[in-house]
């Protein structure tokens, strides 16, 4: 009996150990296609990111072309750039330019690159001071000459960092001849990693080199500023010719995605390159790089639980594929958002330009219109207005399609109050009451100052034609800045006011319903949150000090 006991012991050691052996060897296999199939919609996701992601660089920067011509071929700076008058266009202009994209400064030089009006937040006053060699600088660009605009990188010791700089030329309508020139830049870092979070993109670092190959986003800040292909960092790389033939392929204009080891802490990566055109030119290399081993790490992960977990073949099998089908369906989440957030960056880029042609063609005609015939100025108004709707509608879609992370400073309240009315056309029939009392807390200015564009533009378009006003006051607690902004308009209907900060939800004909999403997203991004009532309509915002 013992010997049949023992025989029948060893046969079920013998079974479990062949289930154990059998499992680990499903197991590798089912590993590897898992990290094969993971990688693979990695490349994807990535691709259409970087897409979305140049679309939306591009935009920003033509757009911003676009308001500098605008001021170029305004009547104060065409009569003289140095006048009061001119500066507070200027002024007006850095106030728009920031809406659209952090900017560093805005400088209008003379014909001799004196500087003769400066708006600036952050850098000293340039204002009778000569910025040398900008001029051999615009001419160094492919296909530039000081009579057109130009993007260029600028790195001096004036600032901590390379700055990228957009230059509009000032022409006179008379005599053609160059007169002037528009300076404005911004710090590269902000400016581009501010898109780099767009999407949820599982990327450790982004780099970006303009078109002479020098680097303005690089994991290794020491290489800031330096040529790509210099010397100093082709050592640093090894002088490997996949990855410098993967970048000189993407500066030729084509998206290209390339998986390689370099000798450094990373190892193998995903790098995604796309070249960034702007009216028809390539002027920057945007690149996403995911090194494998943050992906991959995951996926080591359940493996290693699930294998402690496992006993029976079935039990292993199952755990593997729930963990890749749970892998995929993320995946396949996010590659469905990119493609709706490239679609919304698409359709916006596409508008913006005929939208600018017609802007300006409302300008041309105006300036024409010397007889004053009223059907024609009549006509021009509407022009106007409707152009300001859709812009305003397209930065509506652009502003929740932007999930970009938060650049937390001390700000004033008060100050991005003043901003948000500046930015409104204000009726008569409004009167607009602002706290007397200002605070000082730490948030992103940019998306704050979108929030209360919605909120006080709304209020305006709520109470109409009817004799108003709009109260905003503050309050501060010991932990939270509470901002209300309290409107005569008629109340919320109750079965509208549980739904009003609904994504696509909306009452007006002509809106989008996402105005009040995207604020609702930007508060709770800060911690906060944002509520709306009735007796009298009042929408409350409280954030953190």
């Amino acid at each position: 009996m013992n010997k049949k006991k023992w025989a029948w012991y060893a046969l079920i050691f013998s079974i479990i150990l062949s289930i154990l052996i059998i499992t680990i060897e499903i197991y590798s296999i089912e590993e590897e296609n898992i990290k094969t199939s993971i990688t693979e919609n990695q490349v994807k996701i990535q691709e259409i990111i970087a897409k979305s992601i140049s679309k939306n660089i591009s935009s920003e920067i033509e757009l911003i072309v676009f308001e500098l011509g605008e001021l170029a071929e305004s009547e104060e700076l065409q009569k003289d750039i140095g006048t009061v008058e001119s500066s507070q266009l200027i002024a007006h202009t850095f106030s728009r330019l920031n809406s659209i994209s952090p900017t560093a400064q805005i400088l209008a030089l003379d014909e001799k690159f004196t500087v003769q009006s400066q708006v600036s937040k952050t850098h000293n006053s340039f204002v009778g001071a000569t910025v040398k060699g900008l001029s051999e600088l615009i001419n160094s660009e492919k296909n530039s000459s000081q009579s057109e605009p130009a993007i260029l990188s600028i790195d001096t010791l004036l600032f901590d960092e390379p700055e990228i700089a957009i230059t509009y030329p000032i022409i006179d309508e008379k005599t053609k001849i160059p007169k002037g020139l528009l300076l404005v830049t911004f710090a590269s870092s902000e400016f581009f990693k501010r898109h780099g979070n767009i999407y949820d993109v599982e990327s450790q670092f982004l780099m970006v080199m303009d078109e002479n190959h020098i680097l303005l986003i690089d994991p290794s800040t020491e290489n800031i500023g330096k040529n790509f292909f210099d010397e100093e960092i082709q050592q640093q790389i090894g002088n490997n010719s996949f990855s410098n033939n993967h970048i000189k392929n993407v500066l030729q204009g084509n998206l290209a995605t390339a998986i390689f080891t370099l000798n450094d802490d990373i190892g193998e990566r995903i790098i995604t390159g796309i070249p960034v055109v702007i009216n028809d030119k390539i002027e920057f290399m945007f690149a996403v790089v995911t090194p494998t081993q943050s992906i991959n790490k995951e996926i080591d992960e359940i493996i290693f639980y699930t294998k402690i977990q496992t006993v029976f073949l079935l039990l292993a099998i199952t755990v593997v594929l729930l963990a890749f089908l749970l892998k995929r369906s993320q995946s396949f989440k996010k590659e469905k958002l990119t493609v709706i957030g490239q679609l919304s960056s698409n359709i916006a880029h596409d508008i913006r330009n005929p939208l600018g042609t017609i802007k300006n063609a409302g300008v041309i005609i105006s300036k024409e219109n010397n007889d004053k015939n009223e059907i024609i100025s009549r006509e021009i108004n509407r022009i106007n207005l409707s152009v300001r709707r859709i812009s305003h509608q397209i930065e509506e879609v652009l502003n929740y399609v932007r999930t970009t992370p938060l650049i937390l400073k001390p700000h004033s309240i008060n100050q991005t109050l003043y901003e948000a009315i500046d930015t409104l056309t204000i009726p008569k029939n409004i009167e607009i009451n602002t706290p007397k009392n200002d605070m000082t807390i730490k948030f992103d200015h940019e998306k704050i100052l979108i929030v209360f564009v919605n909120i006080i533009l709304n209020a305006i378009q709520s109470i109409g034609d009817e004799k108003g006003h709009i109260n905003i006051s503050t309050q501060e607690t010991e932990s939270d800045i509470i901002i209300k902004f309290e409107n005569s308009g008629p109340n919320i209907p109750l079965k509208d006011l549980k739904h009003i900060f609904d994504t696509l939800f909306t009452t007006k004909l002509e809106g989008t319903g996402l105005g009040l999403s995207s604020c609702k997203n930007i508060v709770e991004q800060h911690k906060g949150d944002i509520k709306a009532a009735n007796n009298p309509v009042v929408f409350s915002i409280r954030l953190p000090k």
